[in-house]
């Protein structure tokens, strides 16, 4: 009851779940947008072990392994009308939680977009900075995590770009910027920033759409839905990025999961989610070879999940993992990367576009 209160007048007992994270494989923070917290379930004895109040409509959570915090992006009502920044420190330890706001940009808390926080891997251990996109600003804002204050504004205006969103590389140490249609929504091709200099290089070629990074960091992989294109960029190890290769689908991709290839050492696969199909679309990075995954019932739609885009998940299993999981409108589907083929299905899982996985302790 205490999980899901409810609803006054309500004759029905819902839950509503945003995003989920994994804290060191000892707790799972997942928001619950309706109830303007946010849940921490011990994963050893799953259970609930306490609730932390925040801005009303929690909607995404990052968890910043560097510093052990847990980011949190709230909407403050359905019309996003005053979003703000909320972060839990000491994320993974066994205190009382709490949320405390990031410093305000001119004393408004409520212009926050979106944020951007490069992901830890096997040759990034730390993370110093992230990016805070303003609402309808041609601009980065760059935050120290440590502090959790504002320490540079990155200007985009001279190329028009409001930014939507980022990938990073450590090879060449360059951010990926996917910059929202202009007003006559024509598309920008992405551009890309020095993370060093904190400067623009200038385009990407005329390569456009949502950036994805592998976690070696080689692989750029961008989809851009509105043409129903996916186009692969490699990156060397002196950060000099290839020309592209096209993938043309029209699978509505909704999300991308990367995992290392089983076959060939220091190579990357890739899969993607559809938003509006039954499949899942597998692509080997370094040759291009494209094969699906079929009929893996229908997502829920798109209408049903207001969160974020995603409305079909799909995550890998970690760094060394061999499994991958994508949930459907009734089900969840656990896909073998090593075989790219399902593995099996978890049948009576409704609408559990929620997901995250957990190591054993």
């Amino acid at each position: 009851d205490e999980v899901c209160p409810k609803a006054d007048g309500d004759p029905v007992q819902r839950c509503v779940w945003a995003t989920a994270v994994n804290v060191k494989d000892k707790f799972i923070y997942v928001t619950q947008p309706t109830l303007d917290r946010v849940l921490l379930v011990d994963v050893q004895s799953q259970k609930v072990v306490q609730a932390v109040s925040t801005d009303p409509v929690p909607v995404k959570l990052h968890y910043d392994k560097s510093h052990d915090q847990v980011w949190v992006l709230s909407w403050g009502n359905m019309e996003k009308n005053s979003p703000t920044l909320q972060v839990i420190t000491q994320a993974s330890g066994s205190i009382s939680h709490h949320t405390i706001h990031t410093q305000p940009v001119g004393k408004q808390f409520d212009r926050v977009d979106d944020f951007f926080i490069p992901a830890t891997t096997l040759i990034i251990s730390h993370i110093r900075f992230g990016f805070i996109l303003h609402k309808d600003e041609p601009v980065l804002q760059k935050i120290d995590l440590e502090t959790m204050s504002y320490v540079k504004t990155i200007s985009l205006k001279d190329y028009n770009c409001i930014p939507q969103s980022l990938a990073y590389t450590h090879l060449g140490g360059y951010f990926f910027i996917c910059c929202k249609p202009d007003t006559t929504g024509a598309v920008l091709p992405q551009l890309i920033v020095d993370s060093v200099t904190d400067s623009v290089i200038g385009y990407n070629g005329d390569v456009t759409g949502t950036p994805y990074i592998s976690p070696d960091g080689h692989y750029l992989v961008s989809i851009d839905d509105a043409k129903g294109l996916m186009r692969i960029q490699s990156i060397t190890m002196r950060g000099e990025i290839q020309d592209a290769f096209d993938i043309h689908t029209n699978l509505h991709i909704s999300d991308v999961a990367f995992q290392p290839s089983f076959t060939e050492a220091h190579q990357y696969n890739v899969y993607c989610s559809s938003s509006a199909q039954t499949d899942v679309l597998f692509v080997e990075l370094s040759s291009g070879k494209v094969k699906m995954v079929k009929s893996l019932k229908e997502p829920v739609k798109a209408g049903e999940w207001p969160w974020n885009s995603k409305n079909r998940l799909i995550k890998d299993s970690g760094l060394f993992g061999q499994y991958l999981m994508t949930p459907s409108k009734e089900s969840l589907f656990i896909l073998d990367g090593r075989l790219n083929k399902l593995n099996c299905e978890i049948t009576e899982v409704e609408r559990g576009n929620t997901v995250i996985w957990v190591g054993e302790a």
